[in-house]
């Protein structure tokens, strides 16, 4: 019942020493090498086409591929407006109405420059997405001490698991690959103190935030609780040393990412003023849902449930780094023996819970993890351990100053290990993950936290495991180091070899499931291309997909009214409101005041019986609308009035309030958790 340890049986205890290891640069270059090798085989057959497949062809999917075009063709236009896109006209800044993705552009810019294929760019950029999150897991492990093995499971899982792998053509979630990077050195900063070394880690974070948006918000969290869990071992803040560390160059490297936020910030009403807790939806069976087939063979031995059809995404980490991490976590270290006052207290505390909460039942699936009608029996526990406490108390007192110098004593040996911060990093993502409508939302942490700053950002919950995995990749590798500890290098080479094949067994997806996909620009789209600029356009039936018709202005780069937002502005929705019914007086007029030039019919996208009905309304509208070009797919109408001054009218005839409510059954205005 008490702490008792030296410093040498702790650090005897841990496992393999958590010193940084000295790694040198073809030591990196091999693990470069492993984890390109690794993409290309588990993302086969995409790996060996990627000129002409993708992952999942659908709305995001293309939205993806827009973003990307418009940053491309933003870089040698106009890089000083990028984020003035050309979508969802006559708003502005819309670009920020979503991620903009430029750091997976600078990525993918030289192979759309270099062939003109944007598939290929775009695949290309989350391809290398997938190897630099491996590479930068194995950087920060070896930053963290991990062998050389260990630091490579911790990449594999990082970097193919499904919570993150199966999210790798969401670039805007899925490219998280400078995290780690970022995480690897600020560690670096706080055990030697090189003011490179903090530049280093807000250069990442700068790249971070150009790549996405939650990268950048994953990225705040795991500083905070790095910060906070050194801090409260005993540990100086030293703030004011590391601005001075960071100097000027340090804030140079910040800008682009300031700037970026400011772009954001000027639509900050726009982009969240819709957004509520209601829009999120966290299934319980989606912590145990995955889309790999050992996973698949082995859940039925679990649960009867199909899982994967209730589940809203794919969070389950796998079996193996699971395990590896539970070792982490529970493996019998001599720093600190449970004793009576600990147990009292997380006693005390679960009493107290289940009396706010109560009645509690947690489920997963089918299966009860834990029920409470009433608080009587945590209650009870509780009272029995501070009895035992008593019984005991004349043989063991009870003193503070001696619970304090052992207190301090394990501080300090664990103030540079990683398991606390990374553990408390993997339960807050699980935590905040248990967002409504899931029977157990009350124990949820996202509804008190949703409004602080940056976090508002993500809105599917689910999206923190992505953070999560990383977490639990760095405590795998911690977990496999305490199970070879004291063993030769030899046998710890060959675990490591033998635990990455499982690993690999139980991630793989061979074939990765893809669908041929080309960008085709109908004959009206390519016409428009040779037409005087600027001009804007719209184009219907308004049923068709908006990102389709974000496709389709990629032919020439020039105003739409078309396009997709977390939240549609009013402007916008009255447009489409008026299309529903094009053409007629109301919507023609509405076309004309806000400066639309063109509007694109698709006759091809209408159903064949009404057909005839659209080209007699046409007919009588023949006044306003001027037939400019035809073919058997569609024509061009082009439309009178001055763009500048419609849409200053336009803008004159809005309400004080923006917003609205969307209408249902005009198009959705959310994207799916997945």
């Amino acid at each position: 019942m008490s702490i008792s340890n030296t410093r040498e049986e702790a650090i005897a205890d841990a496992g393999p020493s958590r010193r940084p290891a000295a790694a040198g640069v073809p030591e990196y270059w091999a693990a470069a090498a492993l984890y390109v090798a690794l993409t290309l085989i588990l993302t086969y057959p995409l790996s060996v086409s990627p000129h002409r497949n993708v992952i999942a062809h659908g709305p995001d999917d293309e939205e993806v591929l827009w973003i990307l075009g418009w940053d491309i063709h933003a870089f040698t236009h106009h890089p000083l407006s990028i984020f003035d896109a050309n979508i969802m006209y006559p708003e502005r800044k819309t670009l920020a109405y979503a991620e903009n993705l430029i750091g997976s552009a600078l990525m993918a810019a030289p192979v759309m420059w270099l062939t003109g294929n944007l598939i290929l760019a775009v695949n290309v950029a989350a391809l290398l997405s997938c190897a630099l999150c491996g590479l930068g897991a194995y950087v920060l492990g070896r930053r963290l001490g991990l062998s050389v093995p260990a630091a490579a499971l911790c990449g594999v899982i990082f970097a193919f698991a499904p919570p993150r792998f199966m999210r790798t053509i969401q670039v805007h979630v899925g490219a998280v690959q400078w995290i780690p990077f970022a995480l690897a050195s600020l560690h670096k900063y706080f055990d030697e103190g090189r003011p490179l070394d903090v530049r280093l880690a807000v250069a990442f974070a700068t790249l971070q935030a150009l790549t996405s948006g939650h990268g950048a918000v994953f990225l705040g969290v795991a500083v905070a609780f790095l910060l906070a869990s050194r801090v409260l071992l005993g540990e100086p803040l030293l703030l004011i040393r590391g601005i001075r560390d960071l100097g000027l160059p340090g804030l140079l490297l910040v800008v682009p990412a300031v700037l970026v936020f400011v772009q954001y910030r000027s639509v900050q009403q726009t982009l969240l003023g819709g957004s509520t807790l209601g829009n999120w939806r966290t299934a319980p069976e989606s912590f145990l849902a995955s889309p790999t087939p050992l996973h698949t063979l082995i859940r039925p031995f679990i649960t009867n449930i199909d899982v994967n059809a209730a589940a809203t995404a794919w969070l389950f980490p796998g079996y193996v780094p699971l395990a590896l991490a539970l070792v982490a976590i529970f493996w019998r270290r001599s720093t600190v023996a449970v004793d009576d006052q600990v147990a009292w207290l997380v006693s005390l505390a679960a009493a107290i819970a289940v009396s706010v909460l109560a009645p509690v039942r947690w489920r997963i699936t089918d299966d009860v993890v834990f029920t409470a009608r009433s608080a009587v029996r945590v209650w009870v526990v509780c009272s029995a351990i501070l009895g035992i406490r008593c019984l005991v108390l004349p043989r063991v007192p009870f003193s503070l100053e001696e619970r304090g110098r052992l207190i301090a004593r394990w501080a300090a040996i664990r103030r540079r290990d990683p398991i606390l911060p990374y553990g408390l990093i993997a339960a807050f993502c699980v935590w905040v993950s248990l967002a409504p409508p899931s029977p157990y939302w009350r124990l949820g942490l996202w509804r008190f936290i949703y409004t602080w700053p940056g976090l508002n950002f993500v809105r599917a919950t689910s999206r923190f495991t992505v953070l999560g995995l990383l977490a639990v990749a760095v405590l795998a590798g911690i977990g496999f180091d305490r199970l070879v500890a004291r063993r030769g290098a030899r046998f710890t080479r060959r675990a490591g070899v033998t635990f990455g094949v499982l690993l690999v067994l139980e991630f793989a997806m061979i074939p990765l499931g893809v669908t041929p996909f080309r960008i085709e620009f109908p004959g009206a789209e390519r016409w428009l291309a040779g037409r005087p600029q600027p001009f804007v356009v719209a184009e219907v039936p308004i049923t068709v997909s908006q990102t389709t018709y974000m496709l389709h202005s990629m032919a020439h780069w020039q105003k739409t009214i078309h396009g997709t937002a977390r939240v549609i502005p009013i402007m916008d929705r009255m447009l489409y409101e008026a299309l529903a019914n094009f053409p007629d007086e109301t919507s023609v007029q509405l076309l004309q005041q806000v400066g639309v030039t063109y509007v694109v019919v698709h006759t091809e996208y209408y159903p064949v019986a009404q057909r005839a009905e659209l080209d007699e309304r046409l007919r009588a509208f023949g006044f306003s609308l001027n037939l400019e070009y035809m073919d058997p797919g569609g024509r061009v109408y082009s439309l009178g009035g001055s763009p500048s001054a419609g849409r200053a009218d336009a803008q004159a005839q809005l309400p004080a309030n923006r917003m609205r409510p969307p209408v249902p059954g005009v198009r959705s205005v959310e994207r799916q958790a997945f």
